[in-house]
């Protein structure tokens, strides 16, 4: 009689470290799904790759990265194929892909500004990238709002990006390392 009342206890005990183990298990794994973590820098990059290839097709391997801009958990890259005269971007939030756009990059005089993007990136991702004229070596925006922005430039492109807030009509000023003003440029609206 001893012997099955401690095999009971026993069942019991078991039974109840069982559902305690499964209760902590469940709620563990579900405040871990509802909290998802922001992307790591090569997570994104996967991301991006993946949305290039989806625009890009072929071209997507030739792709290569030219500039990564964040603004919190929020990210924008750009990726260029000289060889294509093809430009691509990428925006990233904080937990994955929302866009990704290309442009054909246009043989302009090398004199002035050139922009690549059109409405995709002035108007949905609120970016400026473009071309630099020669012996220009720094890029502002003055934009509607009254802020100025010096954009981030790789000795050939530039880019500007002001996450949520308006920049078509804004005006672009490309200067040489002293200071002299090369050119300016609207950009487009």
């Amino acid at each position: 009689m001893m012997l099955s009342s401690v095999r009971r206890r026993a069942y019991t005990v078991t039974a109840v470290l069982a559902a305690l183990a499964t209760a902590a298990g469940c709620s563990t794994g579900s405040i871990a799904d509802q909290t998802p973590q922001p992307l790591t820098d090569d997570q994104a990059g996967a991301e991006c790759r993946r949305g290039l290839t989806e625009l890009n097709g072929e071209t997507a391997d030739r792709l290569e990265q030219r500039f990564v801009a964040r603004d919190g958990d929020n990210q924008i890259r750009v990726y260029v194929s000289e060889a294509d005269k093809w430009i691509s971007t990428c925006q990233l939030g904080p937990f994955g892909h929302e866009a990704t756009f290309g442009s054909r990059m246009d043989d302009e005089p090398h004199d002035r500004i050139t922009f690549y993007g059109g409405a995709d990136a002035v108007l949905k991702a609120h970016l400026l990238i473009g071309r630099l004229p020669t012996k220009a070596i720094t890029i502002t925006a003055s934009l509607p709002s009254g802020a100025t922005l010096t954009g981030s430039t790789d000795g050939d492109l530039f880019l500007i990006w002001a996450p949520g807030t308006e920049v078509e009509g804004a005006r672009v000023t490309a200067r040489t390392a002293d200071g002299t003003v090369v050119t300016t440029a609207t950009a487009p609206e």
